[in-house]
């Protein structure tokens, strides 16, 4: 029986809880600090580096399906050295950041509820949680994703809209240096990542060449729209404790009282959504490279919903041992969001590289050329905690994880797997 896959709602309501992230909560108020009275203009460009950046991915995807995602489109450019370096690259990022996520997570669960063990309790709570939604079927999962995401765009957006409608006393707001205003694209320039997961979807999506396109359209479109509404409403709220508008203060007109414990919800379901986006895509990469060799056998298992169930519960069991070096003190989550951002930039990297010699038309070449030249750059301020991820990574990349067995001979006119090869006669 054929599984179900994913549709144009349900794969855009997969997108985009993951690209707004914490992003849309920690990033926007940032922006507005260093920025000032430019914080919209470095926003728009910055939506306009994620659309091509969307358009670059997208366009791979189709090209090169299959649950190796976009490490199959950096073989074809590549080579297959390559390919498993992107892997690895993917997969060691996916092992440091998720762990993070949930500790921020955590942090926005502990402050709305009582929950036992502080941030690292709520994480282990929603770590626990987010295992049982990956070993169900993709579409449940997208199905969840959808209305998560359309509840967080529909409370910033109201919450917006309200300060919209009746603004407070605007703050006066100088504005930024050019120094100070590429420290703040730069900053936003993380609100471009995410968008490369998807290709480790395609698997399981339903007529890809009509749903990735219509997806990735609504998804983008989606992000754009909470995010303009979002930051040109900021400066108009009221602050409540003196300075800068906070997202709580954004909230606060419409929602009253509310508004700390609505935007601990928001923040909690972002990551949630994140996390479960990121993981379960890495995971079908794991089967992947399972089936090529490069990890161990058992990690190719599906279980009786089509899941990876192998590859998530073993990644969120390296989360769990990161929860656990947290608590002890043995790292900090400035080393896990560290070591992720550098593993993710440079898989990011090869990743439109490839898009830069393999996609037609002069446009798209440069675009993935200029998007290139953005993650080198940003590469290039990765601390040494990242470096040294990326080096493991690569040398990981050589190695093969599989168990080899002796292979018998096997008898003339016998195919793998057991069947009889057909022997022409030749008539």
């Amino acid at each position: 029986m054929e599984r179900k896959k994913l549709g144009v709602p349900a794969l855009a309501g997969l997108l985009v809880g993951p690209v707004l992230g914490s992003g849309v909560i920690l990033l926007p108020p940032l922006a507005l600090e260093g920025a000032g009275s430019a914080s919209v203009a470095a926003w728009v460009v910055t939506l306009g580096i994620m659309g091509v950046f969307a358009g670059v991915t997208a366009a791979l995807c189709l090209r090169y399906p299959g649950d190796g995602g976009l490490t199959e489109a950096v073989g074809a450019a590549f080579g297959p050295g390559a390919r498993e370096a992107c892997g690895w690259l993917l997969l060691g990022a996916v092992c440091f950041g998720p762990a993070a996520v949930l500790l921020t997570a955590g942090q926005y669960l502990a402050r709305a509820f009582p929950v036992p063990g502080g941030e690292v309790g709520g994480a282990v709570l929603l770590l626990l949680l987010a295992l049982g939604l990956l070993l169900r079927r993709v579409t449940f999962v997208g199905t969840l994703a959808l209305g998560a995401s359309t509840l967080i765009g529909a409370v910033l957006f109201a919450g917006s809209l309200g300060v919209l409608l009746h603004p407070a006393s605007a703050v006066p707001l100088p504005p930024p240096s050019p120094l100070a205003f590429g420290r703040v694209l730069v900053l936003l320039f993380w609100a471009v990542i995410g968008w490369e997961i998807l290709g480790n979807y395609t698997g399981e999506i339903e007529n890809p060449r009509r749903t990735v396109p219509r997806a990735a359209g609504l998804a983008f479109g989606a992000v754009t729209g909470i995010y303009l509404v979002l930051v040109t409403a900021l400066p108009r709220a009221a602050a409540s404790g003196g300075g800068l508008p906070s997202l709580a203060d954004l909230l606060r007109p419409l929602f009253g009282g509310a508004a700390e414990g609505l935007l601990a919800l928001l923040g909690t379901l972002l990551c949630l959504c994140t996390y479960l986006m990121v993981v379960g895509g890495v995971a079908r990469l794991g089967v992947s490279m399972a089936e090529r060799g490069r990890l161990p056998r058992f990690l190719g298992t599906r279980n009786a919903q089509g899941a990876p169930a192998a590859a998530a519960a073993t990644l969120c069991g390296v989360h769990a041992l990161g929860l656990g070096a947290t608590a002890l003190g043995a790292v900090d989550v400035a080393f896990l969001v560290g070591a992720a951002n550098g593993l993710f930039l440079l898989n990011a990297l090869l990743v439109v590289a490839a898009g830069a010699r393999l996609l037609p038309g002069r446009p798209s070449r440069w675009a993935s050329g200029f998007l290139a030249l953005c993650f080198g750059g940003l590469f290039c301020l990765a601390d040494r905690g990242a470096l040294l991820a990326v080096a493991a990574a690569l040398l990981l990349s050589l190695l093969d994880l599989s168990p080899r067995r002796a292979v018998a001979p096997r008898p003339c006119g016998v195919l793998p797997g057991g069947e009889t090869a057909e022997v022409s006669s030749g008539a």
